[in-house]
């Protein structure tokens, strides 16, 4: 917290996560963009073991790091869970890619503009889902009925406490809250 941000700075990640998310959004549709045009214009594909290879090392560093991020999003209640999205997005396309490189090379017909679509409206459908569950936060979500029975309980504990009401907690980040409440008393 500082002079200007009295409840601190932690909904920064909300933020972050917010860009990350549209980012995701974006990238989705210009592969959706470049997949039909290459539906509509295709065009050979280069077959190479080499490549290959490389495709599949990048699926098994982006299946560690996708792991790695939800792993430290949950230890510190972080929003990396979007950007273990966007290596999970990452390891979907690769995969995809990899499919259609190796059915075309052996089927003889071009997959590339399509497997690409469907590539891209997973990452849309994913990118949306993102900003919507970063968003939540920033607009302000309800408390959980278990806080809402917790801080009631511990606040009625007091015996000069006959009740209270008009309980609203704010999230100023993942493990930044704050709660007024009115009090009844004799």
């Amino acid at each position: 917290a500082d002079e200007k941000h009295p409840y601190g700075h932690a909904r920064i990640e909300y933020i972050a996560g917010m860009i990350v998310s549209f980012i995701i959004l974006v990238l989705g549709l210009q592969l959706g963009k470049s997949s039909f045009d290459k539906i509509l214009s295709p065009e050979e594909t280069v077959f190479s073991y080499v490549t290959v290879g490389i495709l599949v090392a990048s699926i098994l560093i982006k299946v560690w790091q996708c792991l790695f991020y939800r792993r430290i999003a949950k230890t510190i209640a972080s929003t990396l869970k979007a950007t273990s999205a966007d290596s999970f997005n990452d390891v979907i396309a690769t995969t995809v890619v990899l499919i259609g490189a190796i059915i075309s090379q052996f089927a003889g017909f071009n997959l590339d503009g399509y497997m690409g679509m469907a590539v891209a409206l997973f990452i849309i459908v994913s990118g949306v889902r993102l900003v919507i569950e970063t968003a939540n936060p920033l607009l302000g979500l309800p408390p959980t009925k278990k806080l809402v029975k917790e801080l009631e309980q511990r606040i009625t504990s007091r015996e000069e406490i006959l009740g209270v009401h008009d309980l609203k907690v704010h999230n100023y980040g993942a493990s930044s809250c704050f709660a007024t409440v009115h009090c009844e008393v004799a």
